[in-house]
């Protein structure tokens, strides 16, 4: 009895300070919880206020690009220049000659279309004089959600203030520097509002010259450039809207619905480029208040389990024990659906053609020759996936048996190659062999080698269909032949290329989630050409495209030496 009271005091010693440690940790946990999401808030307004960088330089770049046009343009024909410009550009919405006299193109007392009239409408405090040919003060609006910390490390900043004190610059001419001839050339950029609606206007006086003429710009073609700025959505589950001057949103990314309860984490003004234009950031699902949830619970549990490991390690071995067996029963069950999955095509494909012929229904001869084509095609895609579940099975279990033998490579690779090559067309791909004239001789197990090729041949038809061709090049070197099988396709990518070999790896992508597979064929292929004595590895292709190097002991002709 007292022996248990000493075994029961001494497990309380140990697990009341492991208790009173671990509810510190999660308490400094938590700190750091709060943290992050403050971090998280601070690094959605930075990528907002880049986007508010990016759309005001665009658009001064789209700025200075039509006055370096209007400035390269002649005062003689000023009218038929203008008007033939705004016919080829998708950017110029109307164009404008005017002078101290008053608007002499488009002229008011002329023929006008519907949208030239409007343009005269639009601007005529302007036009007559009864407002001044220089911007508004710069907007304001709402401030930066950001600290003055913050605004040091802005990539872009200096650029976006020069941008900004070159649009605020004054760029008003009285009438009296009009008929002023000696004078400098002048320009500037005018922001209007007419009817709740955001309107620029460019124009340029040329030195010396009495005219000022300019263009006012298609907003809708200007901000159609500008949307690819905003960023994707974020996997973090923030939304980038870029809002205009009645602070509705023109456009945003992500699917997400903003409704005016989304909590918005930050709103920046554009700038002079767009008065009272801004991008905000909302974060709908709520992820940016709360980030860090998950890696908070992910370390305190671990944290947790270090204390309670080293009291119940036992147990600890028994979790691991157990989380392995579920993963392997988990690989297992999807290694089974997908397998089945293959299967069931072609034998689907196989009995509904067989099923058409053997009732006699198809009576065109060319029909039933591509018909039984299909049939035998589907039949051999069948046996190569029996094959490789075949050799995963006897690979898992060592039962796989080889039969080397002395094999001329150039000939068993022609021959393959000229049974696949109806698959490989039928692909829209070009064959090319580049396979040296002579014999060279490989030991190794004919089918475990076709079996491996085939696997390489198939992930290429599935993944690179888009190649223009599939490549086989012999090499031989010292001791080894090696054969690269080489496509076009999109490659893979750095980060995947260490666990392509895995088994039941599949680069979880739009590309591969469209095709059906079991993430085995790569595996299988290593490991019968190990098995052989070769090897199978990935390289980098300079041209693009995917390469595949899969290499086999030669063997030295003796025979012909003493010949």
């Amino acid at each position: 009895m007292k022996r248990n009271g000493l075994i029961i005091a001494a497990w309380l010693l140990l697990l009341i300070p492991t208790l009173l440690i671990g509810v510190g940790a999660l308490r400094l946990l938590k700190h750091e919880q709060q943290r992050i999401a403050g971090t998280a808030v601070a690094a959605a307004s930075d990528r907002a206020r880049s986007v508010t960088e990016s759309i005001e330089l665009a658009v001064t770049e789209v700025k200075e690009g039509l006055l370096a046009t209007l400035n390269s343009f002649p005062p003689q024909g000023i009218d038929d220049r203008l008007d033939r410009w705004r016919l080829g550009n998708p950017l110029i919405r109307n164009v404008f000659v005017w002078s101290s006299d008053g608007l002499a193109f488009p002229a008011p007392g002329g023929p006008l279309s519907e949208e030239e009239a409007a343009f005269i409408g639009r601007y005529q405090p302007l036009f007559s004089g009864q407002k001044a040919w220089s911007p508004p003060v710069p907007d304001r609006g709402r401030p930066f959600r950001v600290s003055a910390a913050e605004e040091q490390y802005s990539a872009r900043l200096e650029l976006r203030e020069l941008t900004q004190a070159k649009a605020a610059a004054p760029a008003s001419i009285s009438a009296a520097s009009l008929a002023d001839a000696s004078g400098p050339g002048a320009q500037g950029w005018i922001p209007w509002f007419s009817e709740n609606r955001l309107y620029l206007l460019g124009w340029v006086q040329p030195a010396g010259g009495e005219l000022r003429y300019g263009v006012e710009i298609e907003t809708m073609a200007l901000l159609a450039r500008l949307v690819a700025t905003l960023p994707p959505e974020s996997p973090s589950g923030e939304v980038y809207a870029l809002l205009d001057g009645n602070g509705e949103i023109f456009h945003q990314s992500g699917a997400a619905l903003i409704s005016p309860g989304t909590p918005e984490v930050a709103a920046l003004q554009v700038g002079p480029a767009l008065p009272h234009w801004q991008v905000a950031v909302y974060d709908p699902s709520g992820t940016l208040a709360g980030a860090g949830d998950g890696g908070f619970y992910i370390i305190s549990t671990l944290v947790v389990g270090a204390f309670v490991a080293a009291i119940l390690f036992g147990g600890s071995l028994l979790l691991w024990q157990a989380y392995r067996n579920m993963t392997d029963a988990r690989r297992k069950t999807s290694f089974v659906a997908n397998v089945s999955h293959e299967l069931k095509t072609p034998l689907t494909t196989i009995r509904m053609y067989a099923e058409l012929l053997g009732e006699g229904r198809i009576a065109d001869e060319t029909k039933r020759r591509r018909y039984l084509q299909v049939i035998i095609e589907e039949s051999c895609r069948l046996s190569r996936l029996v094959g490789n579940v075949l050799d995963f099975g006897r690979l898992e279990q060592g039962k796989k048996t080889y039969r080397a033998e002395p094999l001329d490579l150039g000939a068993t690779l022609h021959a393959l190659l000229d049974s696949q090559s109806v698959r490989i067309e039928k692909k829209g791909m070009a064959l090319v062999r580049r396979i040296p004239e002579g014999r060279l001789t490989v030991e190794a197990d004919r089918d475990a080698l076709e079996q491996a090729l085939l696997n390489l041949i198939d992930n290429t038809l599935k993944y690179a269909e888009q190649s223009p061709a599939l490549e086989i090049e012999v090499v031989r070197e010292a001791d080894a032949c090696r054969i690269r099988v080489i496509d076009g396709g999109p490659g893979i990518a750095a980060a995947h290329r260490r666990r392509i070999f895995e088994k039941f790896y599949r680069i979880d992508d739009s590309l591969t989630a469209q095709q059906p597979g079991s993430g085995l064929g790569l595996s299988i292929a290593r490991q019968l050409l190990r098995d052989m004595g070769g090897d199978l590895v990935y390289r980098a292709h300079r041209g693009g495209g995917a390469c595949f190097e899969l290499s086999l002991p030669c063997v030295k002709e003796k025979s012909h030496e003493s010949d």
